[in-house]
């Protein structure tokens, strides 16, 4: 809108245009025009370009200094399936917007965990479980915020300002995790909370997971709900870690660390390292019972894993379950057919 004497009076304009819903198209339709005319009449137009890549960037800067501000929160996890529950749980329970949700990429009862702090740990587990998980390579990649060497420089970088809390459940792979995280977080002062939703988080018996485990054995089987409906009950009430438990936490990682074992369970409340092959067997009797039971000749190898996962407490990881399968195929203990490296286009049956 112009005045009769053709002085514009901006702020009026600006209103008019912000409650029309038009300044998205007339700020697009300028900027298109200047950068049209940049060849042509650069000192005029490049100042105009450079002028809005400067108002972008501190915009860009002020608002991840806000959301940095408002952010109080870190909840740390070991899967981003239990992540994405997290996220979940904590906008229920109006805390999302003040809370930042991290987790790793990683299953820490399977593959070598020797000097896993430094590179040369990393690369020597980054090898082995290439070398034998199917499709990890493509996971490791594409998710490399959560791998281990980012989620290092990420923990190093939570000012001592936020609260920490860690999510884990009664299992090798978050038990593990625990003592790895409070080692790196050793030089931290703070307190650090820690939740094992085992030991805190009784289902309620209406809920369909309730026949299945009245306390959930992890974070990757507790959904959203479930942690809204615990954080708002117990969120002043969250157990935090005291230092002779960290420090406990701490030497057990650098035990852990030294240890040569691929393969980890939770017994009795503490961590065992098992063989490798430790499982073949008892996948080699499941194939047999599920042969028997259905008068099957081959069975499918995700009609085989799906199984496992659900009867078995642990480990909750069908990548290694299948390596185990591939293994005893390559060991002449199953034929297959179909089309290995595919979970349900191959089946496999007891070498006759």
């Amino acid at each position: 809108m112009l005045l009769s004497h053709n002085e514009p009076n901006f702020d009026e304009d600006y209103d008019e245009v912000i409650k029309g819903r038009r300044l998205r198209g007339f700020v697009h339709s300028v900027l298109e025009q200047v950068a049209a005319l940049s060849d042509k009449n650069p000192e005029w137009a490049n100042p105009i370009l450079e002028q809005w890549a400067n108002d972008v960037e501190t915009s860009r800067n002020e608002r991840l200094e806000h959301e940095r501000t408002r952010e109080r929160h870190v909840h740390l996890l070991f899967s981003q399936s239990a992540a994405g529950s997290m996220k979940g749980g904590l906008s229920g329970a109006g805390l999302r917007l003040e809370s930042i949700v991290l987790s790793f990429n990683d299953q820490f009862s399977i593959g070598p965990l020797w000097r896993l702090e430094t590179l040369e740990g990393q690369e020597n587990r980054h090898g082995w479980l290439a070398e034998r998980m199917m499709h990890y390579e493509f996971f490791h990649y594409a998710n490399w915020e959560h791998r281990i060497e980012q989620m290092m420089v990420t923990l190093s970088e939570i000012p001592d300002e936020k609260s920490i809390t860690i999510w884990c459940g009664s299992n090798a792979d978050e038990q593990v995790g625990l003592r790895f995280v409070l080692y790196l977080l050793r030089k931290r002062a703070t307190p650090i909370r820690v939740i094992n939703v085992t030991d805190t988080l009784e289902r309620e018996p209406d809920d369909h997971l309730y026949n299945e485990s009245p306390f959930p054995l992890s974070m990757g089987v507790v959904h959203s709900k479930e942690i809204e409906r615990f954080i708002k009950r117990s969120e002043d009430e969250l157990y935090v870690v005291c230092m002779e438990d960290r420090r406990r936490y701490e030497r057990e990682w650098l035990e852990l660390s030294e240890q040569d074992s691929v393969l980890r369970l939770w017994d009795n409340d503490r961590i065992v390292h098992v063989p490798e092959d430790y499982l073949d067997q008892a996948l080699l009797d499941m194939i047999s019972k599920i042969q028997l039971a259905d008068n099957l000749g081959f069975v499918n190898t995700g009609k085989i894993i799906g199984q496992a996962l659900t009867q078995w407490s642990q480990p909750r990881s069908d990548t290694f379950l299948e390596y185990r399968i591939q293994y005893l195929i390559a060991h002449g203990k199953l034929d297959f057919q179909g089309m290995p490296g595919m979970m349900n286009r191959y089946a496999v049956r007891i070498k006759e």
